[in-house]
């Protein structure tokens, strides 16, 4: 399945008859999910602003221990959590599809669809 982000669903690229036999057979099919990431260059930034604030958070928290004691906690139990979860979701999350306008417009998506389903018992567009 390919995750398409411009129609918000997911689309069978193959297997559409095992799909079929599984759910007619009340059977959960083996999936593989496909979803575009970000570019390494996109990510490599991101992971390095990602630990820029990790660091401010941990030297916020040094300079209020500095000033009010060690019953201010080091910051590592509150910004090392949510680090970890940005560069999970920085390895993972879901990124637009990138789409480009057919050149000839609809009339050219037409005379495509008429050259594809020729000689098909399709229905015309």
């Amino acid at each position: 399945m390919w995750w398409v982000s411009g129609l918000d669903c997911h689309l069978i690229l193959d297997g559409h008859a095992r799909l079929t036999a599984a759910i007619a057979e009340s059977v959960e099919p083996p999936l593989l999910h496909l979803h575009r990431t970000l570019r390494r260059d996109d990510l490599a930034a991101r992971i390095d602003e990602a630990v820029d604030s990790y660091e401010y958070e941990l030297a916020r928290f040094a300079e209020l221990r500095a000033l009010h004691g060690h019953t201010v906690p080091d910051g590592a139990a509150t910004a090392g959590p949510r680090f970890a979860r940005v560069l999970r979701d920085l390895h993972t999350a879901k990124q637009p599809n990138w789409a480009w306008p057919l050149p000839g417009g609809k009339a050219q998506w037409h005379r495509t669809t008429r050259e594809v389903t020729a000689g098909q018992d399709w229905p015309r567009i």
